[in-house]
Protein backbone atom coordinates (compact mmCIF):
# COMPACT_ATOMS: atom_id res chain seq x y z
CA UNK A 1 0.00 0.00 0.00
CA UNK A 2 1.18 3.43 -1.06
CA UNK A 3 2.35 5.49 2.40
CA UNK A 4 1.00 8.33 1.41
CA UNK A 5 -2.83 9.50 0.80
CA UNK A 6 -4.31 9.64 -2.11
CA UNK A 7 -4.97 13.18 -3.26
CA UNK A 8 -6.74 14.96 -6.60
CA UNK A 9 -2.91 16.78 -7.25
CA UNK A 10 -1.78 12.88 -7.05
CA UNK A 11 -3.79 11.92 -9.37
CA UNK A 12 -3.79 14.34 -11.23
CA UNK A 13 -0.28 14.59 -11.75
CA UNK A 14 -0.39 10.75 -12.34
CA UNK A 15 -2.37 11.01 -15.85
CA UNK A 16 -0.34 14.26 -17.02
CA UNK A 17 2.48 12.33 -17.04
CA UNK A 18 0.90 9.35 -18.92
CA UNK A 19 2.64 8.90 -22.11
CA UNK A 20 1.00 10.20 -25.58
CA UNK A 21 1.34 8.23 -28.86
CA UNK A 22 4.13 9.29 -31.09
CA UNK A 23 1.29 10.61 -33.13
CA UNK A 24 0.16 13.14 -30.61
CA UNK A 25 3.33 14.76 -29.68
CA UNK A 26 1.31 17.73 -28.97
CA UNK A 27 -1.76 16.74 -27.50
CA UNK A 28 -5.42 18.05 -29.56
CA UNK A 29 -6.73 20.20 -26.30
CA UNK A 30 -3.08 21.88 -26.25
CA UNK A 31 -3.29 22.52 -30.20
CA UNK A 32 -6.67 23.89 -29.44
CA UNK A 33 -5.91 26.00 -26.87
CA UNK A 34 -2.54 27.34 -28.01
CA UNK A 35 -4.24 28.49 -31.65
CA UNK A 36 -7.09 29.77 -29.75
CA UNK A 37 -4.51 32.14 -27.89
CA UNK A 38 -2.96 33.25 -31.06
CA UNK A 39 -6.42 33.92 -32.64
CA UNK A 40 -7.64 35.92 -30.08
CA UNK A 41 -4.27 38.21 -29.46
CA UNK A 42 -3.47 38.62 -32.78
CA UNK A 43 -6.84 39.56 -34.31
CA UNK A 44 -7.45 42.10 -31.16
CA UNK A 45 -4.20 43.56 -31.72
CA UNK A 46 -4.41 44.22 -35.24
CA UNK A 47 -7.40 45.61 -34.54
CA UNK A 48 -6.17 48.11 -32.23
CA UNK A 49 -3.68 48.48 -34.42
CA UNK A 50 -5.46 49.32 -37.65
CA UNK A 51 -8.01 51.48 -35.41
CA UNK A 52 -5.48 53.38 -33.46
CA UNK A 53 -2.42 53.86 -35.95
CA UNK A 54 -2.07 55.97 -39.50
CA UNK A 55 -2.40 54.10 -42.47
CA UNK A 56 1.09 54.07 -43.38
CA UNK A 57 3.32 51.07 -44.82
CA UNK A 58 4.72 49.80 -41.84
CA UNK A 59 1.70 49.54 -39.80
CA UNK A 60 -0.10 47.48 -42.93
CA UNK A 61 3.31 45.63 -42.95
CA UNK A 62 2.42 44.97 -39.27
CA UNK A 63 -1.44 44.19 -39.33
CA UNK A 64 -0.54 41.63 -42.30
CA UNK A 65 2.12 39.95 -40.11
CA UNK A 66 -0.70 39.47 -36.85
CA UNK A 67 -3.53 38.55 -39.62
CA UNK A 68 -0.84 35.54 -40.42
CA UNK A 69 0.26 34.94 -37.00
CA UNK A 70 -4.40 34.73 -36.62
CA UNK A 71 -4.45 32.05 -39.55
CA UNK A 72 -1.65 30.19 -38.31
CA UNK A 73 -4.10 29.89 -34.94
CA UNK A 74 -6.77 29.13 -36.51
CA UNK A 75 -5.13 25.95 -38.73
CA UNK A 76 -3.90 24.62 -35.12
CA UNK A 77 -7.50 25.03 -33.81
CA UNK A 78 -8.71 23.17 -36.56
CA UNK A 79 -6.22 20.45 -36.96
CA UNK A 80 -7.01 19.93 -32.98
CA UNK A 81 -11.28 19.87 -33.84
CA UNK A 82 -10.18 17.43 -36.94
CA UNK A 83 -10.82 13.16 -35.56
CA UNK A 84 -7.65 13.00 -37.53
CA UNK A 85 -5.04 14.03 -40.85
CA UNK A 86 -5.69 10.36 -42.32
CA UNK A 87 -7.22 10.64 -45.72
CA UNK A 88 -8.38 7.41 -45.90
CA UNK A 89 -11.07 5.85 -43.41
CA UNK A 90 -9.10 2.38 -43.28
CA UNK A 91 -6.03 4.45 -42.27
CA UNK A 92 -7.72 6.04 -39.94
CA UNK A 93 -9.36 3.40 -37.99
CA UNK A 94 -5.82 1.38 -38.00
CA UNK A 95 -4.82 4.44 -36.22
CA UNK A 96 -6.79 4.70 -34.01
CA UNK A 97 -7.04 1.17 -33.00
CA UNK A 98 -3.37 1.50 -32.76
CA UNK A 99 -3.71 4.85 -30.27
CA UNK A 100 -6.30 2.52 -27.91
CA UNK A 101 -3.06 -0.69 -27.74
CA UNK A 102 -0.83 1.93 -26.64
CA UNK A 103 -3.08 3.70 -24.14
CA UNK A 104 -4.98 0.59 -22.44
CA UNK A 105 -1.42 -0.46 -20.58
CA UNK A 106 -0.59 2.98 -19.24
CA UNK A 107 -4.68 2.94 -18.31
CA UNK A 108 -4.52 -0.29 -17.00
CA UNK A 109 -1.47 0.82 -14.60
CA UNK A 110 -3.29 3.80 -13.49
CA UNK A 111 -5.98 1.79 -12.66
CA UNK A 112 -3.77 -0.82 -10.68
CA UNK A 113 -1.80 1.87 -8.90
CA UNK A 114 -4.96 3.43 -7.62
CA UNK A 115 -6.04 -0.33 -5.81
CA UNK A 116 -2.95 0.34 -4.18
CA UNK A 117 -5.26 3.17 -1.40
CA UNK A 118 -7.61 2.22 0.78
CA UNK A 119 -11.44 1.53 -0.42
CA UNK A 120 -12.84 4.28 1.59
CA UNK A 121 -10.72 6.69 0.06
CA UNK A 122 -11.75 5.87 -3.35
CA UNK A 123 -15.34 5.39 -2.40
CA UNK A 124 -15.39 9.03 -1.06
CA UNK A 125 -13.00 10.38 -3.67
CA UNK A 126 -15.59 8.94 -6.58
CA UNK A 127 -18.59 10.38 -4.71
CA UNK A 128 -17.04 14.32 -4.61
CA UNK A 129 -16.05 13.80 -8.09
CA UNK A 130 -19.84 12.35 -8.66
CA UNK A 131 -20.88 15.66 -6.89
CA UNK A 132 -18.58 18.07 -8.75
CA UNK A 133 -19.28 16.99 -12.23
CA UNK A 134 -23.27 17.04 -11.41
CA UNK A 135 -22.58 20.88 -10.42
CA UNK A 136 -20.47 21.46 -12.90
CA UNK A 137 -22.71 20.82 -15.72
CA UNK A 138 -25.42 22.53 -14.35
CA UNK A 139 -23.88 25.55 -13.96
CA UNK A 140 -22.00 25.53 -17.24
CA UNK A 141 -24.93 26.26 -19.34
CA UNK A 142 -25.79 29.32 -17.24
CA UNK A 143 -22.25 30.93 -18.64
CA UNK A 144 -21.91 29.96 -21.94
CA UNK A 145 -25.10 28.04 -22.71
CA UNK A 146 -24.32 25.35 -25.60
CA UNK A 147 -21.01 27.22 -26.91
CA UNK A 148 -19.07 24.14 -25.75
CA UNK A 149 -20.90 22.52 -28.07
CA UNK A 150 -19.84 24.43 -31.59
CA UNK A 151 -16.91 23.52 -31.49
CA UNK A 152 -14.20 26.04 -33.42
CA UNK A 153 -17.64 27.72 -35.06
CA UNK A 154 -17.43 30.74 -32.63
CA UNK A 155 -13.79 30.76 -33.90
CA UNK A 156 -14.72 31.09 -37.38
CA UNK A 157 -17.36 33.80 -36.26
CA UNK A 158 -15.48 36.18 -34.75
CA UNK A 159 -12.89 36.31 -37.63
CA UNK A 160 -16.00 36.61 -40.31
CA UNK A 161 -16.05 39.87 -37.33
CA UNK A 162 -12.75 40.70 -37.94
CA UNK A 163 -12.60 40.47 -42.16
CA UNK A 164 -16.36 41.10 -43.31
CA UNK A 165 -15.78 44.98 -43.61
CA UNK A 166 -11.72 44.62 -44.53
CA UNK A 167 -9.92 47.24 -46.63
CA UNK A 168 -6.85 49.79 -46.29
CA UNK A 169 -6.62 51.62 -44.73
CA UNK A 170 -8.52 49.58 -41.62
CA UNK A 171 -11.12 51.34 -40.15
CA UNK A 172 -12.98 48.53 -37.96
CA UNK A 173 -15.23 50.15 -35.20
CA UNK A 174 -14.76 50.00 -31.32
CA UNK A 175 -18.08 47.64 -31.20
CA UNK A 176 -16.24 45.45 -33.81
CA UNK A 177 -13.15 44.99 -31.54
CA UNK A 178 -14.81 44.91 -28.49
CA UNK A 179 -17.41 42.41 -30.02
CA UNK A 180 -14.17 40.40 -31.20
CA UNK A 181 -12.15 40.45 -27.80
CA UNK A 182 -15.20 39.66 -25.57
CA UNK A 183 -16.27 36.58 -28.26
CA UNK A 184 -12.95 34.68 -28.24
CA UNK A 185 -12.59 35.62 -23.88
CA UNK A 186 -15.88 33.48 -23.87
CA UNK A 187 -14.69 31.12 -25.75
CA UNK A 188 -11.22 30.73 -23.96
CA UNK A 189 -13.57 30.67 -20.55
CA UNK A 190 -15.21 27.50 -21.76
CA UNK A 191 -12.27 25.72 -23.26
CA UNK A 192 -11.11 26.08 -19.61
CA UNK A 193 -14.19 25.03 -18.16
CA UNK A 194 -14.79 21.69 -20.28
CA UNK A 195 -11.87 20.73 -19.94
CA UNK A 196 -11.97 20.78 -16.21
CA UNK A 197 -15.08 19.06 -16.27
CA UNK A 198 -13.84 16.20 -18.67
CA UNK A 199 -10.89 15.24 -16.25
CA UNK A 200 -13.27 15.93 -13.14
CA UNK A 201 -15.26 12.96 -15.14
CA UNK A 202 -12.02 11.12 -15.79
CA UNK A 203 -11.36 11.32 -11.97
CA UNK A 204 -14.45 9.51 -11.39
CA UNK A 205 -14.25 6.71 -14.26
CA UNK A 206 -10.74 5.69 -12.97
CA UNK A 207 -11.81 5.73 -9.34
CA UNK A 208 -15.08 3.60 -10.30
CA UNK A 209 -12.98 1.79 -12.12
CA UNK A 210 -10.65 0.85 -9.17
CA UNK A 211 -13.63 0.23 -6.56
CA UNK A 212 -14.79 -2.89 -9.32
CA UNK A 213 -12.91 -5.98 -8.08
Amino acid sequence: MESSALTFVALNEKIEALPLHPSFQISPSRKAKWGIALVAIAGVLALILGKALPAKPWVLALVIVLLIVEIMGLVLVAIAELPGMKLTPAVDRREFAEILDFDMPHHDSLVAWLRTFPRERLEAMSAFASLRTLRMQSKLPLLTGNLDKLGALPVFAALIIQFKDMHWPPQPSWSEVILFGALMFVYWLTMLQVGARLRLELYDLLLKKALTA
